[in-house]
């Protein structure tokens, strides 16, 4: 039996079990979920910040975009994205 077409990130699942397509899933899973849960960088620090998550781009100060960016880091760091 021939592989199923891929469509998206997963194979297209067979009509009947396949147990090659099942571990090309697994093994695709794996690998995804790996690169989700590795670290981009570390070594980010903030400090002074006001939490903010609105940003006017027609109104805005250094300041603002500043917490902005610290809040966006922050966030990013509690998900385990940042170090």
């Amino acid at each position: 039996m021939a592989n199923p077409p891929i469509k998206g990130p997963l194979p297209q699942a067979p009509q009947e079990y396949n147990p090659i397509w099942a571990a090309e899933v697994i093994d695709r899973l794996d690998m995804t979920i790996a690169a989700l849960a590795r670290v981009i960088q570390t070594g980010y620090t903030t400090a002074n910040v006001t939490k903010t998550r609105a940003l006017d781009a027609n109104s805005t100060s250094t300041a603002e975009i500043a917490d902005v960016l610290c809040t966006l880091i922050e966030d990013m760091k509690a998900r385990g994205m940042l170090g």
